[in-house]
Order: C-alpha cells, then structure tokens, then sequence
C-alpha cells in the first residue's frame, strides 16, 4: 500500500501521493477512471492516477481536505512521501 492522504478533487476522494516519484492523484475507486486527466499508469487494473503536472494551477487549487478546507500540496506531500 502506497502512502498518501485522502483529499477531495472534483467531488471524489481521491488519494494525494507519489506514483513512481511524480506527485499524484490516485484512485480509490474504480469508478473513477473516467474522470478527466485521469491515465492508466500500471500492470494492475486499478493503477490510475492524474499527476499534479497535468494540472493548472486553478485545478490544483480544487485539491481540498476531507472537510473542504484548502491545503498546501507541496507540504502534504513532503509529510506523506518524504
């Protein structure tokens, strides 16, 4: 099991993590794949994710905690991944 957190993007909890040292946004239910940005990135089926790269800055901003509550993503991801 990877690290991560759990946040809100686009009203689906989604897990802010690494993937292979690239900061993403994976997912937690397979029912996501079909969100936007979203790309298959392994050998198993449920190993999607949208990397922070791919979003501009407005969509990064949408990243939120659990409450809605802004967040600092750099930090978060400092905390989780190290």
């Amino acid at each position: 099991m990877m690290n991560g957190k759990s946040v809100l993007y686009d009203g689906q909890v989604l897990t802010l993590t690494k993937y292979f040292g690239e900061p993403c946004l994976f997912i937690n239910n397979p029912t996501q794949i079909s969100m936007p940005k979203m790309q298959f990135v392994g050998g198993y089926p449920n190993e999607y994710c949208i990397y922070m790269k791919d979003l501009d800055e407005k969509e990064k901003g949408m990243i939120t905690d659990l409450q809605g509550n802004a967040i600092d993503i750099d930090d978060e991801l400092a905390k989780i991944c190290g």
